[in-house]
């Protein structure tokens, strides 16, 4: 056969024999489309190799943009279809996750994504969502759901998938206050999905109907619905004393940027407070010696960093004119037209302390977990391992800690050069900026310029060359993958806390020592 036509009943075994070689771009293209979907439903492993080896050929032929990312798709849909046939368990490594995920985010990143009907973009972003909330990156799923039903309002999958997500997110809280909005939020959701107008993007989805369905009723017999919107409803929540105050404010909730799990329902004022911290702890006596438990003292110290970070990009973002810290600061004109002064370096200032809490990260749960490595060797990306070893740590194998593995595989998003492999296209080039500001030289111009610049001026490798909005851009990512760090952080701990407490059960005596909070008044420092 040297032809494919758009039926869908021909058999697997027919489009097997067909050679995409001989066909034109569009034949060829559905070809694939109809190999996956196919080899999928037939769970046949032969024929979905065969399915990635049609994708790799056409991915050497001078497609359109459009068909370039919609490349990306079929290659996730055949990972996904292969990580279905993977055992049941609470898998940590899967080269069929990183290799789905890596397909999806560069499918829609590509430029040819924004020319897909809206329908489908909803829907690659929905499969997204599902992925990142299956390997527990629940906040960044959420995201995407999101961006799907701003897309299609009424999409019966990705409201669903969002109600869902949202209801597994509430069992995770450690608040029960915090727990039952979201469990409001999760039933708004659900409601969308399974009511009468919902819009669904293919058959064969009845079974998720009733899945999100029996979600629905689950909420609806658990928690008293009205009673608590009507509550949230009843409150005022300020946003500040001051306009300045409330700008701010309202910029980071409209970013998601607090460390509040209701920040993530929406910018709404109930979530304007960084209430986000760890649950209660059960320690062995003093650690030696009187004060609060170390993983405390260090997760103040993360969210602290993270806040200063937040503020300084929101600084940046919202300077105007000159800053009195700039006048008379002797600079020379080097001719390349760089944007200089305050708000440019708080700019990167931010960016600078969003990359380096990973790290930090990494040091707490190193500790907290006792895992071995050294304090000088542990990395966000190696503290999932055994210590200079490549084998994945005997504590996190198997190990049923949803935020946790989240947390492991938002490292994979963290470029290393012993550890190449990411699950983000952009990776490299967010860990050579840093690498340029910690340890080179960063310049950064204004959008209209850097095109002149790199032409022009001949710019080497110890300079990195960045327009001021992809530098902010860049920075703001880095704040919202940090804050998910922290709040995988604060929730892997407290299911970590739980598996421990059930371990002890009731054969230790434990004292409950209450810890006092830090007045907002006691935060000012006087220097002079």
């Amino acid at each position: 056969m040297n032809s494919c036509d758009a039926d869908p009943s021909r058999t697997l075994e027919a489009l097997l024999r067909i050679d995409s070689r001989s066909l034109d771009d569009e034949r060829a293209m559905h070809l694939a489309a109809l190999l996956v979907d196919h080899a999928a439903e037939a769970r046949d492993f032969s024929a979905l190799d065969h399915s990635l080896a049609v994708i790799d050929q056409l991915e050497t032929r001078s497609l359109t943009e459009a068909r370039s990312a919609r490349l990306q798709y079929f290659r996730a849909n055949v990972w996904s279809a292969r990580r279905a046939l993977a055992p049941p368990g609470w898998h940590w490594l899967s080269a069929e996750i990183d290799a789905e995920l890596l397909a999806l985010r560069s499918a829609l990143a590509s430029p040819g994504f924004l020319a897909w009907p809206k329908i489908e973009r909803a829907q690659a972003h929905t499969n997204l969502g599902n992925l990142l909330n299956h390997i527990g990156r629940f906040v960044e799923a959420i995201e995407c759901w999101d961006q799907a039903t701003t897309l299609v309002p009424n999409m019966a999958m990705a409201n669903g998938n969002r109600g869902a997500g949202f209801g597994h997110y509430a069992a995770h809280l450690y608040d029960t206050g915090h727990s039952g909005i979201l469990a409001v939020a999760a039933r708004q959701a659900l409601g969308i999905a399974i009511a009468s107008d919902a819009i669904w993007e293919s058959t064969g989805l009845e079974g998720a109907r009733t899945y999100f369905a029996q979600c629905a009723a689950a909420i609806d017999a658990s928690v008293d619905v009205d009673a608590i919107t009507r509550a949230v409803e009843e409150q005022h929540f300020s946003l500040g004393r001051s306009a300045k105050e409330r700008r701010y404010r309202e910029w980071s909730l409209r970013h998601r940027l607090f460390l509040n799990p209701l920040n993530d329902i929406g910018p709404n004022a109930i979530a304007a407070r960084d209430t986000l911290t760890l649950p209660t702890l059960t320690t062995v006596g003093l650690e030696g010696g009187p004060g609060p438990p170390t993983p405390i003292h260090h997760f103040n110290i993360l969210k602290q960093e993270y806040i200063t970070a937040r503020f300084a990009l929101y600084e940046a973002l919202t300077a105007t004119g000159v800053h009195f810290s700039d006048r008379d600061v002797l600079l020379y004109d080097t001719l390349d037209q760089p944007a200089v002064g305050f708000a440019v370096e708080r700019a990167k200032l931010a960016f600078r302390s969003a990359y380096a809490l990973f790290d930090k990260v990494a040091y707490f749960l190193n500790g907290y977990l006792a895992l071995g490595h050294g304090e000088r060797q542990v990395s966000f990306r190696n503290l999932w391992f055994e210590p200079n070893k490549k084998a994945l740590h005997t504590r996190f194998a198997g190990a049923e800690n949803w935020p946790l593995r989240g947390l492991y595989w938002l490292s994979k998003d963290i470029f290393d050069d012993a550890f190449r492999s990411v699950n983000a296209p952009d990776a490299r080039q967010l860990y050579e900026l840093r690498n340029h500001l910690e340890h080179k030289f960063v310049s950064v111009h204004d959008d209209f310029l850097l095109d002149l610049v790199l032409t022009r001026f001949n710019p080497n490798e110890d300079v990195y060359h960045i327009t001021l909005s992809d530098l902010t851009a860049r920075a703001l990512r880095q704040l919202k993958l940090s804050r998910a760090a922290l709040i995988y952080l604060s929730l892997g701990v407290y299911a970590e806390e739980k598996r421990r407490n059930a371990e002890r059960g009731d054969k230790h005596i434990t004292f409950p020592v209450t810890m006092f909070t830090v007045r907002d008044a006691s935060k000012r420092t006087d220097w002079g």
